[in-house]
């Protein structure tokens, strides 16, 4: 997998795939907007024209105006790129999910956007599935990997086969059909995977056949949060690892039952662990809740992606790494 350069995109009509996914509740979470900034950077510095692409949300190939790129655009235009927006150096296309063949992964459509430039870069990560503009794309025209995307590969690769020990997981969220792969795919190196949130009653419920070390946590009478005696239990085992991901958060926090959550950030924030942190729900909360900075002061690797992630830990590649290599 190349990564882009000053030379490669030299003179090119550059067609960037972005992170654009980053509106929860009508507001902006630019943490992945800002993750992707070294890479818009280096392509507006090098390239004749950088013509930036995504998607937002699930419209179904149907225009819907809460889902416009327009919020972007302003983001882009109030930090730092009003002269090269105004110039037509950088431009935005509105939402790829407006049009059916994006999600279809359509050779035409595809064909269409290719037809706008002569070089491709993906700065997506967390744009991991089949799509138009990141499996088919690709294969139309030069390419190479974002310098965020080349970052994320490489430290989740590090962690996925040779992480610093003892290794633990913090899985939370409520999706056990897409979190149970990542479980037993982290329990196969982890010394321990605490299990948060809906998941851990799932868990208990369907009484999972998990080994010992995969330690489904219990939640407060109300089921909206992790146990306090859960955590107290975990507290140990947390302090004690030198390499920790954490992807989910352990209780409801959209309902207000964050202080799990927040009990967690403030113990790792004390460990000495190499931290891996992702997933949209969880980075939005620690961004809001102000630990986000806390964690980067630290040293803590931020993933912007959240499934995307979770897919490389269980399988070792993605549909869109695929397709660079």
């Amino acid at each position: 997998m190349e990564v882009v350069s000053g030379s490669l995109v030299k003179d090119k009509n550059v067609l960037l795939r972005y992170d654009l996914d980053v509106i929860v509740d009508g507001k902006i979470d630019d943490f992945r907007l800002k993750a992707g900034l070294p890479t818009l950077n280096l392509c507006l510095k090098n390239a004749s024209k950088v013509i930036m692409m995504g998607h937002i949300g699930r419209p179904g190939g149907r225009e819907v105006d809460s889902l416009s790129i327009a919020p972007i655009y302003q983001w882009f235009k109030e930090n730092g790129f009003k002269e090269q927006l105004a110039s037509g150096k950088f431009r935005l296309l509105e939402n790829l999910r407006f049009e059916p063949g994006e999600d279809a992964a359509s050779l035409e459509y595809a064909k269409n956007l290719a037809s706008l430039g002569n070089f491709y870069v993906n700065e997506a990560f967390a744009s991991y599935h089949p799509a138009a503009s990141t499996t088919i794309l690709p294969t139309l025209l030069p390419h190479a990997a974002g310098l965020r995307f080349v970052a994320e590969v490489a430290k989740l690769t590090e962690i996925r086969n040779n992480p610093k020990v003892p290794f633990i997981g913090i899985i939370g969220g409520a999706k056990i059909e897409d979190k149970l792969p990542v479980i037993n795919a982290l329990a196969e190196k982890a010394t321990a995977v605490l299990v948060g949130g809906k998941l851990a009653k799932i868990v208990h419920e369907e009484s999972f056949n998990f080994p010992h070390h995969i330690l489904a946590g219990h939640l407060r009478l109300d089921g909206l949060d992790i146990a306090p005696q859960t955590i107290e239990a975990w507290r140990p085992i947390i302090k004690g690892a030198k390499t920790i991901i954490w992807n989910g958060p352990v209780g409801k926090i959209e309902a207000g039952s964050a202080k799990g959550t927040s009990e967690i950030a403030k113990i790792l924030l004390e460990t000495e662990a190499q931290v891996i942190i992702g997933g949209g729900d969880t980075v939005g909360f620690l961004n809001k809740a102000g630990f986000l900075k806390k964690f980067q002061e630290k040293g803590a690797f931020i993933s912007s992606g959240g499934g995307a992630m979770l897919e490389f830990l269980a399988k070792g590649t993605l549909p869109t790494i695929g397709v660079l290599d």
